[in-house]
């Protein structure tokens, strides 16, 4: 907060990000940077590259950061916590973790990645499996790659909990949505039934082509704003639908530039997280730059968008 900086990355090649809420600790400043560049139009409160931790370790760390103000959430990627650390970090983390969330992505899952680690940084990468189990006792969200940590911080710092793990999609392609039901299982996420009057609201409004299933509402290619708000508003009332997952297809012409106008005022009337998806090139990357200006997460990818509501869901 008062804008100390240590990185040797000049401001030319590194852009430093703007302050809010996310706290990010690394033992490598590789990853440390980057998250911190992607997530500036979120804003964090830290950035600490702590490489082989002589003096200061994850816990003191966490410890620190869960007393601090300005941090909601704290993201940390870690080759290795050393043999007698490991107690200490989940004794401290189990206490954070209750009062902000903590996503944790660590590498050295592999023999050979863990001869890696022990070559960058002299750490034990230990046994995966055990710190799987361990983390998830401490109530730690844990990431499985650096895509799934920058997805859930991100969402966390955007957008409010969720009060469930039931999702509810809204598109103008089905392709993804089908691609999304692939990490159902894999994140912990579930695909409700709609109430029946919310299904029968639908049905009277939308065309009869529009593809209506449980919580997955397919507005197909001829979708335009309007068609989203109503989908949306329709998951946003049911009261078996906790997570708002609108995908959008923005090289279909119908769709308008108004559904940024759409998800700001939806965004500001519904405690629900509303979390987006979308891929493409130019247009696509610009829209989803004036989605998130309005304070809606917009993630470029299926996983990423899976995870990221699987994280809201765990916090």
């Amino acid at each position: 907060h008062n804008r100390f900086d240590t990185f040797f990355q000049s401001h030319e090649r590194m852009l430093r990000p703007k302050l809010g809420p996310i706290a990010i600790l690394a033992q490598s400043g590789t990853y440390g940077a980057s998250l911190g560049e992607q997530l500036d139009n979120v804003g964090i409160s830290y950035l600490v590259s702590y490489g082989n931790r002589v003096d200061i370790d994850e816990a003191d760390l966490i410890e620190f950061l869960g007393k601090d103000d300005n941090t909601n959430v704290i993201a940390i990627y870690v080759e290795g916590l050393k043999e007698l650390e490991g107690r200490k970090f989940l004794n401290v983390a189990k206490r954070v973790a209750k009062k902000k969330p903590i996503v944790f992505f660590k590498s050295g899952k592999t023999k050979e990645a863990s001869l890696g680690v022990t070559s960058h940084t002299g750490a034990l990468a230990g046994t995966y499996k055990i710190y799987k189990g361990a983390f998830k006792q401490a109530g730690v969200i844990l990431a499985g790659a650096y895509e799934e940590l920058f997805a859930a911080v991100k969402a966390i710092g955007m957008q409010p909990k969720a009060k469930g793990n039931r999702i509810g999609m809204v598109s103008n392609g089905a392709g993804t949505m089908v691609s999304g039901f692939d990490h159902l299982e894999e994140y912990d996420l579930e695909l409700p039934d709609v109430s029946e009057s919310t299904m029968k609201s639908m049905k009277e409004v939308f065309p009869p082509f529009f593809v209506l299933y449980k919580s997955i509402v397919d507005v197909t290619g001829s979708a335009n704003s309007e068609h989203y708000r109503i989908g949306m508003e329709h998951l946003i009332n049911d009261e078996n639908v906790d997570i708002i997952m609108p995908w959008f297809v923005f090289q279909d012409t119908p769709l308008d530039e108004n559904i940024v106008n759409v998800l700001d005022e939806l965004n500001r009337k519904t405690d629900k997280p509303i979390i987006c998806g979308a891929i493409g090139g130019p247009y696509t990357e610009e829209m989803a730059k004036r989605i998130e200006e309005i304070g809606v997460p917009v993630f470029l990818s299926v996983t990423q968008w899976m995870f990221a509501a699987s994280a809201l869901s765990k916090i």
